[in-house]
């Protein structure tokens, strides 16, 4: 007598389902996550060039909001501060998330921490 596959087949595809949604749905979760925290670096990256290209003076800490708020980045939390040659700029904001509602995580928070100086009339970038 031969047995019949097609009844454990659909009983391993039906529990392999929710598997594999819940894979991608971590996927596009943790993507946009780094989409957005690149997104921060680099808009960071480029308001402490921009600061030091236009040797600014006077309140840096209002420019530097107001070229977060141009790109559409929250600066609400926005830290600048200048130590010697130094300008170091901090930045938290959250994100909502897309998939992580579903097990409870309403928001991801994205966090930048840049320390730009000019060597060689070049501008280098630490982690702070």
């Amino acid at each position: 007598m031969k047995l019949n596959n097609k009844g454990q087949t659909l009983i391993i595809f039906v529990i392999l389902i929710p598997l594999l949604i819940t894979l991608m749905a971590f996927v596009v979760d943790i993507s946009y996550m780094y989409k957005e925290s690149n997104k921060l670096e680099n808009t960071t990256k480029t308001i402490i060039k921009n600061v030091y290209n236009e040797r600014l003076d006077g309140d840096i800490e209002k420019k530097v909001k107001d070229l977060y708020k141009e790109n559409k980045i929250d600066n609400k939390n926005v830290k600048v501060s200048t130590k010697n040659e130094y300008l170091i700029v901090k930045n938290e904001y959250e994100v909502d998330s897309i998939f992580g509602k579903l097990i409870g995580i309403k928001k991801y928070k994205v966090k930048v921490n840049l320390k730009g100086y000019e060597k060689n009339n070049k501008i280098v970038f630490t982690k702070e």
